[in-house]
């Protein structure tokens, strides 16, 4: 439920899209990005590493929150002196107000990470999952209608700030007083620990911030505002498409961690079967948006969007090279190779940035689409290559053959079904494509046999796929 509850930002950022305009949505991502820059510097990953020690032991708790309360306290003043100084040395205007109120919107954020993560330590899953959709379903309600009223980026990233600062202050107030005293310690050791426990997933978290963020930042400095609009439109639908590599990672990394020292080659059958899912997944969106970003981005954006066709093209396919990347990245995670994933992800992150400054100049929005396409293939291959030379092997090939078929049939039935619309020519393909995983015999009998028992009320259990 916490993780769904996101749809509503992505929704809500497909509104602003529309109601903005490609220039003042332009200047919205490019504030957003820019701020991105530092999302992971007020908490430096401590959030997650404490985590994992006060789950392991509960009486740690007291101590661990105090000091990261107030070691982040103190991070959180040197990122707003950080982003606010080159913030005002590079912008000014509406995008100048926008990355002051969006630095102290982040602040907020962190605060209300570490809460999460104190709760999901104690097991209040249900509590987490309720300040979740309380405080997206605000954001969504007050931000489109604030849209609707005309207020514009100001008001918009306005309502950001007002909901998590009251969002944040009645979380931090209910956990103090249900769960665990929170009272901010200064002890420089403590400190020490928790800063060298969550570099590693600082480090990890950086490189994907960056990644997902800088371009945007390069393109407003070197083509302006309206090209960010254009790109960061499509941008959204790659965001929001994130969720699918997410939500199936979160599934499987229990199931895959615990067979890893027992049984190294269960976890090449998951990821085996993880890969073949994830193909029937982002295939058919590959081959939807080569067919069909046209009248999908008129539908979303609106026709002022038109020129965003064009990089749509280029990264609503990327989503299956995204896809695969993740995943890979995450059996990575399973299988303690995380000085792999910090390599992969440098030389990547170092390669986007690379083809950024090469192509934006002459490519504009359409360069960035295509420096994110090869990115996420080079992502994608080197954790495929990575996992082959630890041992975890099986025929692409064949894994490949029967989802690459049945995609072949729906981009053949979209394209047929056309003349019904958008809505009802994707239907027909849906309908096309389901019909032929199943005539081709996509599914083995150990799925089938977990499908039927999800039928009846079972409980999924992965390790049954093995």
């Amino acid at each position: 439920m916490g993780e769904g509850s996101n749809l509503l930002l992505f929704l809500l950022g497909f509104l602003a899209a529309r109601y903005l305009g490609p220039t003042d949505f332009g200047i919205y991502g490019a504030a957003f990005a820019f701020v991105g820059l530092f999302r992971i510097l007020p908490d430096f990953g401590m959030s997650y590493a404490s985590t994992l020690a006060i789950s392991r032991d509960r009486s740690k708790a007291p101590g661990l929150a105090a000091n990261l309360l107030g070691f982040q306290a103190v991070l959180s003043v040197l990122t707003l002196a950080l982003c606010l100084g080159i913030g005002r040395a590079r912008y000014e205007g509406v995008l100048w107000t926008a990355v002051l109120v969006l630095s102290f919107d982040l602040v907020l954020k962190s605060v209300k990470s570490t809460l999460r993560w104190l709760l999901k330590s104690h097991e209040r899953f249900g509590a987490e999952a309720v300040s979740l959709l309380l405080e997206r379903g605000l954001l969504f309600g007050l931000g489109a209608a604030t849209l609707m009223a005309g207020g514009g980026v100001v008001g918009f990233v306005l309502v950001f700030a007002a909901v998590r600062a009251a969002d944040t202050t009645a979380l931090l107030v209910w956990v103090h007083r249900r769960v665990l005293a929170l009272r901010p310690a200064f002890d420089l050791p403590v400190w020490g620990e928790l800063f060298r426990k969550g570099l590693p997933f600082a480090y990890a978290g950086a490189m994907i911030t960056m990644f997902f963020q800088v371009d945007a930042v390069m393109l407003e400095k070197m083509r302006g505002a309206e090209e960010v609009g254009w790109y960061r439109a499509p941008v959204l639908v790659l965001e929001g498409l994130t969720l699918v590599p997410r939500i199936f990672g979160y599934a499987l990394i229990p199931t895959m961690a615990a067979l890893h020292p027992r049984a190294p080659e269960g976890v090449t059958a998951l990821y085996r079967r993880g890969v073949k899912y994830l193909l029937l997944a982002g295939l058919p969106i590959a081959a939807f948006g080569l067919l069909a970003a046209g009248p999908f981005v008129g539908l979303l954006f609106g026709s002022d969007y038109g020129r965003s066709v064009a990089a749509a093209q280029i990264l609503i396919p990327a989503a299956v090279l995204m896809f695969l990347s993740n995943f890979g990245e995450t059996t990575l995670a399973c299988i303690d190779r995380w000085r792999t994933i910090v390599v992969v992800s440098t030389a990547c992150l170092a390669l986007n940035v690379g083809l950024n400054l090469l192509w934006i100049p002459t490519l504009g929005y359409v360069g960035a689409a295509r420096a994110t396409l090869v990115t996420e293939a080079a992502y994608f291959a080197a954790t495929a290559i990575a996992l082959w030379a630890f041992g975890h092997r099986f025929s692409w090939l064949a894994v490949l053959a029967r989802p690459a078929l049945a995609t072949v049939v729906f981009a053949g039935a979209l394209w047929l079904s056309r003349g019904l619309g958008l809505i009802g020519s994707s239907l027909v393909a849906g309908t096309a494509f389901a019909a032929a995983t199943v005539v081709l015999g996509v599914w083995d009998p150990k799925e089938r046999e977990l499908l039927r028992g999800l039928l009846r009320g079972a409980a999924a259990d992965p390790s049954q796929l093995v």
